[in-house]
């Protein structure tokens, strides 16, 4: 059976994410705006610099085309409704603002999926941002004097186009204790240059280019379906990883620190570890938003797992793929969960280092398969893909 898995390195704009939004950093007006925003930002008052920083976002949004303002200002005019005000019914106010959110959201991913709509920079991720606020925070923002620095969290430069997403109480606290200090500048000068090392050499160059140039294939059918989902999630993961290492190096030059996105990944032991090293800050939004309220509501880890999964594969793109995706996820979660809680002899196999570099194995194994739901053009294509991998398992199949 032929594959139809894509070579080696896979597509630039795998979903909703945006890598070629978050290209920004690597065009004349990304890198020269950086040194300009740095040097004018310790240059004015503390005061003003949350005001900086969202004329900064709005300059990179302009910079990606009007329709990208014309969608990230109906949805500031929206949080501005729900969240400026002190409400005399909150609850219900919080609720119409989720609703409003999520429809906003929706359509946006329904018109991306159906007809061809370009990402917009940044707005999966603000859509988070958003959330995070109506729910945590809910209104009086505007009589609480947080207007600048809320506009300066929904709009900061360095994470707008990729994230990690930082909750609004953690960014308001790193921007009041803000201070200039040599050590931090250097660490995050070294930390941009890993990042575009990542992003230009190793995904750009290594795989993108030289690889995928070559079109290597090996005659072996089995080979020729796995090594482009290597190949895939290798790229995915540096340019993701080397975007947040170059949003976190430019953020410490302001002097605020930001939580880590990718904690290596491809080591972890069980799925479960996996998704706390991979996309880090999206995982926990997850996390506190969608699976402990479902896990509280229904007692079932199955299906908080499977709906917590489902949500963040439709947050990358509205698709059969990628609800395929996130039901594969969350299978093997929930899968992961029942065996470390209803095996008994689970706790002690994790002592033996076979065991637990099998276990290693195994969960990589199962996150590259994963691959073929994603780096392909529809579900079609993945299960003729998967089909060739699973072959040698089915007798008088390959």
């Amino acid at each position: 059976m032929a594959c139809v898995c894509l070579r080696l390195g896979g597509p630039r704009n795998y979903n909703s994410c945006g890598t070629d939004a978050s290209m920004v950093w690597l065009t004349t007006l990304g890198m020269l705006s950086m040194p300009v925003l740095v040097m004018l930002y310790w240059r004015l008052p503390s005061a003003w610099r949350p005001w900086l920083l969202a004329l900064g976002g709005a300059i990179l949004l302009v910079h990606d085309g009007w329709a990208s303002v014309a969608a990230w200002s109906a949805l500031l005019a929206w949080l501005a409704f729900i969240c400026g005000p002190q409400w005399r019914r909150p609850a219900l106010m919080q609720t119409l603002g989720l609703a409003g959110v999520l429809f906003a959201f929706l359509a946006y991913q329904y018109a991306k999926a159906s007809h061809g709509l370009a990402a917009y920079m940044g707005y999966a991720f603000v859509s988070l941002k958003a959330w995070h606020l109506i729910a945590e925070h809910g209104g009086g923002i505007a009589r609480d004097g947080r207007t600048g620095t809320t506009l300066g969290y929904l709009l900061f430069p360095p994470t707008l186009a990729v994230g990690p997403v930082q909750r609004h109480d953690a960014f308001r606290l790193e921007l009041l204790r803000a201070r200039w200090d040599r050590q931090l500048a250097s660490q995050a000068l070294q930390r941009m240059l890993y990042g575009y090392c990542k992003v230009v050499l190793l995904a750009g160059y290594l795989v993108s280019a030289k690889l995928n140039g070559l079109n290597l294939s090996t005659g072996h059918a089995w080979l020729d379906a796995y090594l482009p989902l290597l190949g895939y999630g290798l790229n995915l993961y540096w340019q993701f990883s080397g975007y947040c290492d170059i949003a976190i190096g430019f953020a410490a030059l302001l002097g605020m620190r930001v939580p880590e996105n990718f904690h290596f990944p491809f080591a972890a032991r069980n799925l479960s570890d996996f998704w706390r090293r991979w996309h880090i800050t999206v995982s926990e939004w997850c996390r506190d938003f969608v699976f402990r309220p479902l896990l509280t509501r229904t007692r079932q880890y199955l299906f908080a797992s499977l709906g917590s999964m489902i949500v963040l594969g439709l947050w990358h793109e509205l698709s059969s793929r990628y609800l395929a995706w996130g039901l594969f996820h969350g299978a093997g979660l929930a899968i992961v969960h029942l065996w470390g809680k209803h095996m008994p002899w689970a706790e002690q196999l994790r002592r033996y280092a076979l065991w637990r570099a099998f276990s290693w194995f195994l969960t990589l194994q199962f996150v590259i398969l994963s691959f073929a739901l994603t780096s392909t053009a529809d579900l079609h294509a993945a299960w003729a893909c998967l089909a060739v991998l699973f072959a040698p398992l089915l007798p008088g199949s390959y």
